[in-house]
């Protein structure tokens, strides 16, 4: 998984501190809990600390049940984090702090009764972060009106819904700046001649850029980005200004998150720069999606981490199959524990490109997790899922439960998958599928049906209940009437399961027991 700029191995990082810093508004998609997942591991792989962020400024959307299912989705996939919650709303003051003293410093004002405005220039571009004047470009600006201000111009535009949209601009951000009339003549401002209509701009571009842990450099021209509103008319911070402060505060060394917070970068680190900070290193990746590349949403299927634990998928698995969602080890090993994960993660292996979730893999490894697992661990989450399917299992022997848990492991892809395999144990008696009566016990002249009466004669009178002895019994009866050993089992297992597939009949009806087997024998013949 290199980088398309084949970037080299990202040394060891003494110390970082990361965070994940969701915005609780409901159900926890699974894009979001693999980028904590990366956190988590990257904090884990350096001797760092992960931090929990909660922004909860959406005082509607953010309710208590939707932190508490946050929370539990963390918890659930082993997400610990190492130092208390942080929750925004309870850092407004602060933020407001920080405003006032940006407008103080000079790097940000309000007109009137507006919004307060973070002005890109002056002492703000830092050439950390926005590089010197190159190539000299020409923009056109015909279809808009351009206003000369005293920082620079205003390109304003009409919107669809016939509302100004303004674009300022300081002269600092374009180096040289001419307006060019439409008769071809230059001005450099601050006052446009009467009657003269501006065709474009003329300055050398400057760049706002940063080098990217996954993506390698990025830039983009830096008059392409408008100035920052840090605060609504009513004074309360928006998202930008808010993230970036309880970043700074909280020491955060590596921002890694999602790829569709690229464009908040680029705008990011001027706050950094007013706030007299370095920005941190930062880190994006791409995104999960779908089986067209587009990105990975409720409409394709599963998408919240709830909907997998209620599926039955075990958190190991599922945080495992997330991590190598755009990520995996040089040797190609996938089935690891999160302490194997934590050891070898390394962002140089982080894909550039997008991961496109396969939910056929994801079977795969929750299958190899529930194989692996003692049968013994199995139970308490077998017998869970049995009390959520409605399955009374309280008087079922644990020694039993075990047992049958043993036989039914290979074939399980989910723990769900378990109840709709093993449904029958529980209950008195089955239906049977008609096509499996057709095939099994009603063909050549009700062969099968003549194989289970023969067969409650021999099984019937056995002193020993168990998986050797019932098979003796059967294949001694088929041997002795001349009954292929298929159509020995067959009607069986149709008979006791009320279907055609299970596993071992001989197990399958030891566990079952004498009587439930009689039984089922003899009611499957009272339906011929």
């Amino acid at each position: 998984m290199a980088h398309g700029n084949e970037q080299e191995r990202i040394p060891h990082m003494p110390n970082p501190r990361v965070r994940f810093a969701p915005s609780p508004t409901g159900n926890v998609h699974i894009g979001n809990i693999r980028a904590a997942i990366f956190n988590w591991l990257f904090a884990r792989h350096n001797g760092g600390r992960f931090l929990l962020r909660v922004e909860d400024t959406d005082r509607e959307r953010s309710t208590p049940e939707a932190i508490g299912a946050l929370l539990e989705a963390m918890a659930w996939l082993g997400l610990d984090y190492d130092e208390e919650p942080l929750y925004q709303s309870k850092r407004i003051g602060r933020h407001r702090a920080v405003i006032e003293k940006m407008i103080a410093d000079g790097f940000a004002g309000r007109e009137g009764d507006g919004p307060v405005v973070l002005h890109l220039d002056g002492g703000l571009l830092d050439p950390s972060f926005v590089t010197a004047p190159r190539e000299e470009v020409s923009i056109d600006v015909a279809k808009g009106e351009l206003r000369l201000t005293p920082r620079g111009v205003d390109y304003v535009t009409a919107g669809s819904d016939g509302r100004e949209h303004h674009n300022p601009i300081s002269r600092d951000a374009m180096p040289g700046l001419k307006v060019e009339l439409d008769d071809g003549s230059l001005v450099d401002g601050p006052d446009l001649p009467a009657g003269k209509k501006p065709a474009r701009l003329r300055f050398r571009r400057r760049y706002v850029f940063f080098d990217d842990l996954v993506l390698g450099r990025l830039e983009k021209p830096l008059d392409s980005i408008r100035d920052l509103v840090i605060a609504r008319s009513d004074g309360t911070p928006v998202f930008h200004l808010a993230n970036v402060v309880d970043d700074a505060d909280q020491g955060v060394t590596h921002i890694l998150r999602g790829n569709d917070h690229v464009e908040n970068t680029y705008r990011h680190q001027f706050i950094f720069r007013a706030l007299g900070e370095t920005p941190p290193r930062y880190g994006h990746f791409p995104m999960i999606v779908n089986a067209k590349g587009k990105p990975y949403s409720k409409r394709d299927g599963d998408a919240y981490v709830g909907d997998f634990r209620d599926k039955g998928y075990l958190p190991e698995c599922l945080f495992n199959f997330l991590a190598l969602c755009g990520w995996g080890r040089e040797d190609g090993v996938e089935i690891m524990s999160r302490r194997e994960m934590a050891s070898h993660f390394d962002l140089s292996r982080v894909s550039a490109s997008p991961a496109r979730l396969n939910l056929e893999k994801l079977n795969w490894m929750n299958g190899q997790y529930l194989m692996r697992m003692p049968a013994g661990e199995l139970v308490p989450l077998v017998r869970a899922e049995l009390s959520r399917a409605g399955v009374s299992s309280g008087a079922v022997d644990p020694a039993w439960l075990e047992r049958l848990v043993g036989l039914e492991r290979e074939r399980l892809k989910t723990i769900r998958d378990f109840i709709d395999n093993t449904r029958f144990f529980f209950v008195d008696a089955v239906p049977l599928d008609q096509k499996a009566v057709e095939k099994e016990l009603r063909k050549k002249g009700g062969a099968g049906f003549a194989a289970l009466r023969g067969l409650l004669s021999a099984l019937a009178p056995l002193a020993e209940w168990t998986a050797p002895a019932i098979e003796r019994a059967a294949l001694a009866y088929g041997g002795a009437n001349g009954v292929k050993i298929g159509d020995v089992a067959q009607p069986l297992r149709v008979a006791v399961t009320g279907g055609a597939i299970s596993r071992g009949i001989w197990e399958t009806l030891e566990l079952l027991g004498r009587e439930k087997t009689l039984a089922r024998l003899a009611a499957a013949i009272a339906a011929e």
